[in-house]
């Protein structure tokens, strides 16, 4: 199992929030297990930041499914979720990003933000995270040795 540093991920996270003033964001695995989370109502363990991870998930999962049956050729890359009242624009948007195969982020924030900002800022925010995961990844396979037995560092 990989280990990430969740301090690492939600600088990262912040940072982002700071730029964009998103309400924040989640990031999980393919199964809705909360890796980060920079959304200051919820920490990582809170019932909120599990069930928007988990019916992200399952959203992403079953738009997956659904499309096989369309085009087997394609995968899901984003969802968008709006709620709000049906009179007014004081909603908020729910963005699902599939960052990797195993990884996928919730990015929550107001309806007045402009859609298009917050997509291009995603698209620097899944950059830094990629690398961070490669730099992790290469971290832990320095410390296999040539019999492939993990080695105590």
């Amino acid at each position: 199992m990989i280990f990430f540093k969740e301090e690492d991920l939600e600088i990262i996270l912040k940072k982002f929030r700071e730029r964009t003033n998103v309400f924040g964001s989640i990031l999980f695995t393919e199964d809705g297990l909360c890796i980060a989370n920079d959304y200051k109502r919820f920490s990582n363990d809170d019932e909120k930041c599990v069930s928007i991870a988990a019916i992200s998930a399952g959203i992403i999962a079953l738009a997956e499914q659904g499309l096989i049956n369309f085009d087997n050729e394609y995968h899901i890359k984003q969802v968008s979720i709006q709620a709000g009242h049906q009179i007014d624009d004081d909603g908020f948007e729910i963005l699902i990003e599939v960052i990797s195969k195993d990884f996928i982020i919730a990015i929550i924030f107001p309806n007045s933000l402009n859609l298009g900002v917050i997509q291009f800022e995603l698209r620097q925010l899944i950059n830094k995270i990629r690398e961070y995961i490669s730099i992790v990844l290469k971290e832990r396979k320095n410390t296999i040795d040539a019999r492939g037995e993990e080695l105590i560092t």
